[in-house]
C-alpha cells in the first residue's frame, strides 16, 4: 500500500505525501482522527510513523502491538504524534522497544510562496566553489548544521551577501527522490541578525522549491525543527510557513 491508497482524509495529508509517498505502508491502522503505519521508504529506512489525534493513537499502538508485532519489529524508529507515547502503558512501550529518550519536532510546510522579500538574496550554483563558501558561511552562521555543503540530495542553496561574503544562507534537499524540497541549515551570521537576511534567502528558497513537482501530490516546500526553537518557529510562521504537525521521534536501540 501507498499514501495514495489511504482512505480520505489520509490519502491527502501533506506530511505523508510530503515524507512517505514513496514508501511502502504496512501495519497500517487509521481512525477518524488519527492514522498509524510502517513505512518502508527509499532513503529513510523501515520506521513506524502516527499522526492524530494522540490519545487514538495510543489506542492503535496497543492494537498493534498485539496484532502486527512483526512488522513492528522491522522499525528501526518512530515518529509519534507528540503526546501518544506518554499514554501507552508500560507493557505496550516496552513491547514497541524504542529508547526511552529521542527528539522533539515540528513539522512545517508551504503550497505557496512565502510573503518575505527574496530580491536580495541568490541561488547559488552546485559545485565546489559553493561548498566551501557554504562550508565558511555555516561556521559562522550555523556550526550545527546537520545537512553537509556537499549533501548528494541537495538541490541547491541559496544565499544573500553583503560586501561579497554570505552572510545567510539555506538549502533545499529531497529526503528521497521524488518527494519536494525539505529546508535545510538555514544559518545567519550573528553580526547581521535582525536585518531580515533569514526571510530573503527563506523566501528565495521557496519561491524556486514550488517550480519542483513532486512525483505524487501537488507542488509543497517542507522543514522540520526542533520543537524548543522558538525564535525560528515566529519566523517560519511570520513567512507563511503552516505548524502541520508535532512529534516525538525515538529509535530503537542497536
Amino acid at each position: 500500500m501507498r499514501v495514495v491508497d489511504l482512505p480520505a482524509p489520509w490519502s491527502g495529508s501533506p506530511y505523508l505525501l510530503g515524507e512517505h509517498a514513496p514508501a511502502d505502508l504496512t501495519a497500517v491502522r487509521s481512525a477518524d482522527d488519527a492514522l498509524l503505519a510502517v513505512a518502508d521508504g527509499p532513503g529513510r529506512g523501515c520506521g513506524l510513523f502516527g499522526i492524530g489525534h494522540p490519545g487514538t493513537l495510543a489506542g492503535l499502538l496497543a492494537r498493534a502491538v498485539d496484532e502486527d508485532a512483526d512488522a513492528l519489529a522491522g522499525a528501526g524508529y518512530a515518529t509519534l504524534a507528540r503526546g501518544a507515547l506518554d499514554q501507552v502503558d508500560d507493557g505496550v512501550r516496552a513491547a514497541l522497544g524504542f529508547a526511552a529518550e529521542g527528539s522533539e519536532w515540528d513539522w512545517m510546510w508551504t503550497p505557496q510562496p512565502l510573503t518575505g522579500d527574496g530580491a536580495a538574496a541568490e541561488r547559488l550554483p552546485l559545485g565546489p566553489a559553493t561548498v566551501d563558501e557554504v562550508a565558511e558561511c555555516l561556521s559562522r552562521a550555523h556550526p550545527t548544521a546537520s545537512t553537509a555543503p556537499d549533501d548528494q540530495r541537495l538541490i541547491g542553496w541559496w544565499g544573500t551577501r553583503q560586501d561579497g561574503r554570505l552572510m545567510a544562507v539555506v538549502g533545499a534537499v529531497r529526503l528521497a527522490p521524488g518527494l519536494p524540497p525539505h529546508l535545510v541549515s538555514l544559518g545567519v551570521d550573528p553580526v547581521t541578525r535582525g536585518q531580515g537576511l533569514a526571510g530573503a534567502v527563506m523566501t528565495a528558497a521557496v519561491r524556486d522549491c514550488l517550480a519542483v513537482v513532486p512525483d505524487v501530490g501537488p507542488p509543497m516546500v517542507t522543514l522540520g525543527l526542533y520543537a524548543s526553537n522558538d525564535v525560528a518557529r515566529r519566523l517560519y510562521t511570520r513567512l507563511g510557513l503552516r505548524l502541520e504537525h508535532s512529534f516525538s521521534s525515538r529509535r530503537r536501540p542497536a
